[in-house]
C-alpha cells in the first residue's frame, strides 16, 4: 500500500523533520513501499515535482531534495507498484496537470475510467499511463464539467469508487489542499504551536513545536500514517477534507 503526505502552512516551511527525523519519518515508510517516491511543491505559485523510480529508504536523492524544499504546500508519496506497472521515474507520484498536483493511494479501474476521458484530459499522459494518473485526469475533467471543485470531486469519486480497492488522494491547485479518504487510513494533524502540548511527545518533537512557535509557523498535515506522537485525527471514510489557504478545515461527506 502506498503512503501519502500533504502539508499546507501559513508561510513557506521546510519538511525535513517529517521526512527525515520524525519517529515515523516518511523516508522510513519507503522501506515497505520501494517502487518509487516523489515530492510536489509550489514556487511562486507554480507546481514543481521531483520523483524517482526507487525506494526513498535507500535514496540519497530523497534526502538531498527534501533539504532543498521550502513551500506553503507540499505533497509527497512513496509507491508500492501494482503488478501491471513498472518501476520508473515517470510512474512515481505525484502527477502534475496545469497548476494541479495529485498523489493517490490504492487501485482504481484505470481501463474503465480511461474510456470516460475526453480531450484534452485523455492526451499527453506523463506515465504509462498508470491507473493513478488516469484517476487524476478524470477528477480534473469532472471539476471542469461541474465548474466547481467539490462538486467535480464528488462526481468523479462516485464513478470511480464502486470497483476501486482504494481511492485515497491528496491534491492541490496551489491555493488549497484537497484530501479524499476511501478505503485506506488517512489522518490529519493541526499543528498550531500555541496549543497545549500532548503528553508522551518525544523531546525531538517538542523541540520542533517550540521552533515552529518561535517562527510563527502553523500547518495542517495529512498522512496515511501518523508521523509523530502529536494529536492526529482520523478522516472518516468517503470524506473530503478541504484545507483552505487560511488553514481553516472543511469536511464534506461524498
Amino acid at each position: 500500500m502506498c503512503r501519502l503526505f500533504g502539508l499546507i502552512a501559513n508561510k513557506e516551511v521546510d519538511i525535513k523533520f517529517s521526512m527525515l527525523s520524525a519517529s515515523n519519518k516518511f523516508k522510513q515508510q519507503g522501506r515497505s513501499n520501494p517502487n518509487g517516491w516523489g515530492i510536489g511543491w509550489y514556487v511562486n505559485n507554480k507546481p514543481q515535482i521531483f520523483k524517482k523510480g526507487e525506494s526513498a529508504f535507500y535514496s540519497d536523492s530523497f534526502d538531498e531534495k527534501v533539504k532543498d524544499i521550502k513551500s506553503k504546500i507540499v505533497i509527497a508519496h512513496v509507491r508500492l507498484a501494482s503488478s501491471r506497472s513498472s518501476n520508473t521515474d515517470k510512474n512515481a507520484h505525484p502527477f502534475v496537470y496545469n497548476n494541479w498536483i495529485f498523489a493517490h493511494n490504492g487501485t482504481v479501474n484505470g481501463d474503465r475510467i480511461r474510456k470516460l476521458l475526453k480531450e484534452p484530459f485523455n492526451q499527453k499522459f506523463t506515465s504509462e499511463p498508470i491507473d493513478s494518473e488516469i484517476y487524476f485526469r478524470f477528477v480534473l475533467q469532472c471539476v471542469e464539467e461541474e465548474a466547481d471543485i467539490i462538486k467535480g470531486i464528488r462526481k468523479a469519486v462516485k464513478e470511480v469508487t464502486p470497483d476501486a480497492s482504494g481511492a485515497n488522494f491528496i491534491m492541490s491547485d496551489g491555493k488549497q489542499l484537497f484530501c479524499f479518504k476511501n478505503g485506506k487510513d488517512l489522518f490529519f494533524l493541526v499543528r498550531e504551536p500555541g496549543l497545549k502540548p500532548v503528553d508522551g511527545i518525544s523531546e525531538d518533537t517538542q523541540m520542533l513545536i517550540k521552533s515552529k512557535k518561535i517562527a510563527d509557523e502553523k500547518a495542517v498535515i495529512v498522512a496515511t500514517e501518523k508521523i509523530t506522537e502529536e494529536r492526529w485525527n482520523i478522516i472518516e471514510d468517503d470524506t473530503l477534507l478541504i484545507c483552505k489557504d487560511n488553514l481553516q478545515i472543511q469536511e464534506e461527506k461524498i
